[in-house]
């Protein structure tokens, strides 16, 4: 890692004497490059905490592209194999006896739909989550099920991946769908199947 700085602060130093342009100054990359020493367990200590700074700082932020149906959001903390963690944030949660929903929302007030990198997004979130091998809320084992919520101020009803093709076939006359807009959730749809989560598309203000 040092070395790597050490070539990244050169390369910025030839850039600016080429381009004539004055980047950020190498403070930054020196203060990094002393944080994490030359062992490799300093810099796995300032790695996770950062991770958990910007864990801690989602937790208590309200995206305009959410619009949850209640507040409840939470902090994921996900161990790997190896012992390596990864701190993340739900959306919103929904226990109900003993499993939990792990709820990831998305949310579009001038379109119909949510933009489809906002759902490819939610997509890798929902992989992510529906692959855990163990889940404990608050110390207590749980089930878990990984749920996509699309919203949309301009939709009519409601519909899940769970649902009926005559009710996917209703819900698409009723809201008028494009061409791009119905392949686009009929696809979703077949990868939610697939990788055993749950997409539900539907109307909030």
């Amino acid at each position: 890692m040092h070395n790597i700085i050490d070539k990244a602060k050169l390369s910025y130093s030839k850039i600016e004497e080429s381009t004539k342009v004055k980047l950020h100054g190498s403070n930054g990359l020196d203060n990094f490059k002393n944080r994490i020493g030359k062992d490799v367990s300093l810099f796995m200590a300032f790695s996770r905490g950062k991770s958990e700074k910007a864990q801690a700082r989602e937790f208590v932020t309200l995206q305009p592209k959410e619009s949850l149906s209640t507040l409840s959001k939470a902090k994921v903390t996900i161990t790997n194999y190896l012992g390596g963690q990864y701190f993340l944030t739900v959306d919103e949660i929904l226990i109900a006896k003993e499993k939990v929903s792990l709820i990831e929302g998305k949310h579009s007030k001038n379109a119909i739909l949510p933009s489809v990198g906002d759902i490819k997004d939610g997509l890798l979130k929902l992989i992510l989550y529906s692959n855990l091998s163990e889940v404990t809320v608050n110390g207590v084992k749980m089930e878990s099920e990984a749920v996509l919520c699309l919203t949309s101020t301009k939709l009519i009803g409601g519909i899940s991946s769970n649902g009926t093709k005559s009710e996917l076939t209703k819900f698409l006359v009723d809201n008028k769908l494009s061409d791009s807009q119905k392949l686009l959730l009929e696809t979703i749809f077949a990868e939610a199947k697939q990788n055993k989560f749950t997409i539900k598309v539907q109307h909030s203000k």
